[in-house]
């Protein structure tokens, strides 16, 4: 007022903001730090504004004018709320142990919005216990919404941006934890997911007859699907749909850039993990497999063998991953084919390019050498991988390859033809072989369960009677009921035949009736005409 800082005012607000603080914080189960925090506030704003009286002061004493004490005022305004803002950020990162379920997405991605991946998992752990089963009764219901949300959640990270990778990673831990807490909500969750991209591919492949790999967020949810759930089951209500959209991914989807070539790559290695455990063939495997090495081959070699779909014998996406660039091709070093590649290839330059098409090549002679390993056990080994050791030996110029992926190429083609030489057709024996000699064989009485052995031999004769007796007990009453059933069926023959000469007697009788009263009538007729 007139020039000069109501301090008293200030006070006031000062206390009243502390206050609020306050409340919310004893609301959230932090009232011991926050009344702490508020009293050093208290002390910081005192010491300031006494600083301000004293200059303001000594300004008046000075020039007597309120256009410099404004401007002075101001100046040490500016400097308390720098030296009090970093007490309010570090309040302000202090995470309350009480956390609501939230309702709904937004209110779920706005509590983890602007934090960081070690606070947002201190989160979603509060959010668990503090929500737990058996707590309340409603708490399951909500915690299962939890796991959709947190499913949406890391979709949507997929999308956005490729650093997010390691933030989907860190947030699976939390996922398998719900999963283990609802099975049934999380394979509803997932089911949903998948029925949806099945749906959303066959209603492409309809419009259009081809379809394209769809985005990182479908494949992140099929590497989830291995990490939660079992996948060495015979059948699994959410892997086996998850192998079979797999599947069609790799049969269905066209090839037409590299980044299509980098996700096929990706479900390649999903299937290989799927079917670590349980050994199963999986025949769009190889045929990809297959299919990477035909686009990797200049035009003049890529001839002599056979190709399926979604590979061409001929066409624009032939050389696809051929690279002729001998500088290139010396610089390459052996490196795995990130995920980032998939959005990242339009920014890089072309000798990044050539590099990943090499590490594509490289990945696809590592897969065929652990699809090597994996069913070198079936019968039918050397003629599934036949295609690929032709394709490897006569038509892949490995010369033109760098000395690591030379190394590479060897490594498979020798697992191939290791495994190869071990088998031999199935032939029947030209002789019946020989049995060997065995002893013969000490019989030992083995009892029923819940039987006791006789202790004398009247007490096993009196048994044995026993047995006899229900035994012809039994054999007289199927006697019995065979001679009744015989007496019945006589008896029953008798009066059919009763009865079928009866009714052949009540016939005779009424056609003779019948006969007599025609003639009545008839007579009745000549004498009325008479």
């Amino acid at each position: 007022q007139d020039g000069k800082i109501n301090i008293e005012n200030e006070d006031e607000e000062g206390e009243e903001e502390e206050e609020e603080g306050e409340e919310e914080d004893n609301e959230n189960g932090e009232e011991s730090q926050e009344e702490s925090a508020s009293e050093d506030e208290e002390e910081d704003t005192a010491d300031g504004h006494s600083d301000l009286d004293s200059d303001l002061e000594s300004e008046e004493e000075a020039t007597g004018t309120k256009e410099e004490r404004k401007c002075q005022a101001n100046q040490n305004e500016s400097q308390n709320v720098e030296e009090l803002d970093p007490e309010r950020e570090a309040s302000k990162l202090e995470l309350p142990y009480i956390f609501a379920v939230p309702e709904s997405y937004e209110t779920f991605k706005s509590l983890l919005a602007g934090r960081a991946i070690e606070h947002q998992l201190i989160i979603l752990e509060r959010v668990q216990k503090c929500n737990h089963p058996s707590l309340a009764v409603g708490n399951k219901a909500k915690l299962e919404k939890l796991f959709g949300f947190l499913l949406e959640y890391i979709g949507e990270l997929a999308t956005l941006d490729l650093s997010e990778l390691r933030r989907i990673d860190k947030l699976v831990l939390p996922l398998y934890n719900l999963c283990q807490m609802f099975p049934e909500a999380a394979s509803d969750s997932f089911k949903f997911i998948l029925r949806d991209a099945a749906h959303d591919l066959e209603a492409v492949i309809e419009v259009k007859g081809r379809a394209t790999f769809p985005g990182l967020d479908t494949l992140i949810y099929l590497k989830i699907v291995s990490l939660l759930f079992p996948t060495s089951d015979f059948w699994h209500p959410v892997v086996t749909p998850a192998f079979m959209y797999m599947s069609q991914l790799l049969t269905k989807c066209c090839i037409t850039t590299l980044q299509d070539v980098i996700k096929g790559l990706f479900v390649c290695c999903l299937f290989l993990e799927y079917v670590s455990l349980s050994r199963r063939f999986v025949p769009e495997l190889i045929n990809f497999l297959l299919g990477i090495l035909h686009i990797s081959l200049p035009k003049n070699q890529a001839q002599g063998y056979t190709v399926v779909h979604p590979f061409a014998p001929v066409g624009k996406n032939l050389e696809l991953l051929l690279v002729c660039d001998k500088e290139d091709l010396q610089s390459w070093e052996k490196q795995n084919v990130p995920l980032s590649a998939v959005t990242r290839l339009k920014e890089t330059s072309r000798t990044e390019i050539n590099h990943t098409r090499l590490s594509c090549v490289a990945l696809c002679f590592d897969l065929i050498k652990k699809c090597a390993a994996l069913y070198e056990s079936l019968p039918s080994f050397h003629e599934i991988m036949h295609p690929v050791r032709i394709l490897l030996t006569q038509h892949v110029p490995v010369n033109e390859y760098p000395e690591k992926m030379q190394e590479q190429y060897h490594s498979a083609l020798k697992e191939l033809e290791n495994k190869v030489k071990h088998y031999t057709p199935l032939i029947c024996e030209k002789k019946k072989p020989v049995p060997l000699k065995q002893y013969t064989p000490k019989i030992v009485k083995v009892l029923e369960f819940g039987r006791k052995e006789a202790g004398s031999k009247k007490e096993q004769e009196r048994k044995q009677l026993i047995q006899r007796h229900k035994r012809e007990l039994k054999g007289a009453i199927r006697e019995i009921r065979k001679d009744s059933q015989y007496l019945a069926r006589m008896q029953l023959s008798e009066i059919m035949e009763r009865d079928s000469a009866r009714k052949r007697k009540v016939k005779e009788l009424l056609g003779s009736l019948a006969t007599q009263e025609g003639e009545w009538k008839a007579m009745k007729r000549k004498k009325w005409k008479n």
